[in-house]
C-alpha cells in the first residue's frame, strides 16, 4: 500500500501548480504546496515525452521512487511532478536524483 494518496482532480493539480513552490530540473519540474491531512502526489506525463509505453513506464518508475520516501508522516504536502521531454529515456538513477532534489535523500 502506498504511503501517499494520488491527486485526482484537475482543480487540485491547478492549485498546486499555481500556488506551489517550483523546483526545476532537467527531467522533471515539481511543484510543492503544504497539504492538510495527508501527502498527495500527482504525476503528469505529456505525449511529448513519448508513446504510451514510455509514458506509463516513466509513471511506474516515479511511483517506485516515491515508495522509498516516508510520505505517510508529516509534513503533509501536495506535490505535482511534470515530466519533461527526454525523461522517458532517462536512467532510473537520474530520476532518483531529480526526485531527491524535491524530497531530500530517501530514508
Amino acid at each position: 500500500m502506498r504511503m501517499y494518496e494520488s491527486l485526482r482532480r484537475r482543480s487540485d493539480f491547478s492549485r498546486v501548480r499555481g500556488r506551489g513552490k517550483r523546483y526545476g530540473g532537467v527531467l522533471l519540474s515539481s511543484f510543492v504546496i503544504d497539504g492538510r491531512h495527508r501527502t498527495r502526489v500527482g504525476i503528469t506525463v505529456a505525449t511529448a515525452v513519448g508513446g504510451a509505453v514510455v509514458r506509463n513506464r516513466l509513471r511506474r518508475r516515479l511511483k517506485s521512487i516515491l515508495d522509498r520516501y516516508p510520505l505517510g508522516a508529516p509534513p503533509w504536502r501536495d506535490i505535482v511532478f511534470v515530466a519533461r521531454p527526454g525523461a522517458g529515456e532517462a536512467t532510473f538513477a537520474a530520476l532518483v536524483t531529480e526526485v531527491a532534489r524535491v524530497l531530500g535523500p530517501s530514508a
